[in-house]
């Protein structure tokens, strides 16, 4: 049952190990093929996909933005439980590098010879074949309950929305 449809496969990745659950992710090619997953091939039934706001997004008119901070977009559709995430400040790499930024780290600390040789292999490989990526994972995966931030929030956005399916309250979700 993959409900929730991403870009790449550190996507995929980061994603199914945050939810704890792999098997909900499925990997796209590319970020018009998780928003046309959602908008159109899901046929209405609930469904979820995940993008960079690296480049300005066609989101659909028939999607509402219903959440928005710093890090992170949330647009539901305006009658189908669908719902279309934007991570940033750009791409998943910069989302990741902002948690870093935080925890007073940085790629560098886990391999990585910089910021591009992060961007380069998260987009090159498949994540799980780099020790270095694997382990910055589950450093941000390890930490991230620890204190408020933009990770820890979009986790709790999403197992509410996967959660709740079609019983979805925007009031609930708010709160959150």
């Amino acid at each position: 049952m993959k409900l929730v449809g991403v870009e790449c496969w550190a996507d995929m990745y980061f994603f199914g190990r945050m939810l704890n659950n792999k098997s909900l992710i499925r990997k796209e090619s590319g970020d018009d093929a998780v928003i046309d997953g959602v908008n159109i091939r899901s046929k209405g039934s609930f469904s979820i996909g995940i993008v960079d706001v690296d480049k300005n997004k066609k989101i659909p008119k028939s999607f509402t933005k219903i959440h928005e901070n710093e890090n992170t977009q949330i647009f539901k559709h305006t009658t189908n439980c669908q719902f279309l995430i934007l991570i940033g400040p750009r791409q998943f790499e910069h989302w990741i590098n902002e948690y870093l930024k935080v925890k007073n780290s940085s790629v560098e600390h886990f391999g990585f010879s910089s910021f591009v040789d992060f961007m380069k292999s998260s987009k090159s490989l498949k994540p799980e074949s780099d020790e270095r990526f694997k382990n910055l994972i589950d450093f941000v995966i390890e930490s991230f309950n620890n204190e408020q931030n933009h990770i820890l929030k979009l986790k709790k956005q999403l197992e509410y929305i996967i959660e709740a399916k079609y019983n979805f309250d925007i009031a609930i979700f708010l709160e959150i």
